[in-house]
């Protein structure tokens, strides 16, 4: 049991990367230029494709040799997970972290059918390839170290989905005046150095999803101030007393 669930996850884990070299590539050639940070999340990897690849290998399967009906399912199951994805993620930060209606045949700009046709050709690529590949690789791995790679993987990439959603979640309680809009260029450049003085993470954030939309820079200047100082104002009064009990001794 748990042999199967950390092999599952390691595929899951490989699949997430693969798409995020995938969306690098997509977003590189489509900018013209190096985009090197893509997702919300610290490392390189991005889920919704692990997620979408795993749906793919275990529920179109089946469609192996049928790729007219392995296309238009992938499509079919990849844009609707998109659109959850998005949906979900939208009112959780209050962001629209990717945006295509100014693409055509889209649904409420959170899917569209560009987006679909690559999911199709990418279910034929993932059943027919890169599983077979991946699987073997996986299973070439003698348990203990299969089970052990996993969980350090698995520890890992925890953190990094709390320390992420943490940080975005502070942005979007303390800063609640984010336009659900993406593709402008409304945030300014001191907004962007305040952020990348204060944490790393949240400077990849925006240089991954450089679109968002920020309405009131004025308000988040003085959030990231008032939020700092609190910091720094609660360590001064945790070390006044930690001097104050050692003087009581």
């Amino acid at each position: 049991m748990l042999y199967n669930i950390c092999s599952w996850f390691l595929l899951f884990l490989m699949y997430s990367v693969l798409g995020y070299v995938a969306e690098i590539i997509c977003c590189s050639i489509v900018s013209k230029k190096w985009v090197l940070n893509r997702g919300f999340l610290i490392g390189p990897y991005l889920p919704i494709y692990g997620f979408g690849c795993l749906i793919m290998v275990l529920f179109l399967y089946r469609y192996e040799n049928d790729l007219f009906a392995l296309f238009i399912m992938g499509a079919f199951y990849c844009t609707l997970l998109e659109y959850i994805t998005s949906f979900l993620m939208e009112k959780l930060f209050k962001l629209r972290w990717w945006d295509y209606s100014a693409k055509k045949f889209n649904i409420n700009g959170r899917v569209c059918l560009d987006n679909a046709l690559l999911f199709g050709i990418g279910a034929i690529f993932v059943v027919r390839i890169a599983h077979p590949c991946f699987r073997y690789l996986v299973y070439l791995l003698p348990s203990g170290v299969l089970i052990g790679l996993a969980i350090i993987l698995f520890i890992i990439f925890l953190a990094d989905v709390v320390e992420s959603s943490y940080i975005t979640v502070r942005l979007k309680i303390n800063v609640n005046n984010f336009v659900h809009k993406d593709a402008t260029e409304k945030i300014k450049s001191e907004v962007l150095k305040a952020i990348r003085k204060h944490t790393t993470l949240t400077s990849r954030l925006l240089k991954a999803f450089p679109n968002v939309t920020m309405d009131a820079n004025k308000k988040f200047m003085e959030f990231l101030k008032v939020f700092y100082n609190t910091k720094r104002d609660i360590k001064i009064e945790k070390l006044k007393k930690k001097i104050e009990e050692e003087k009581k001794k």
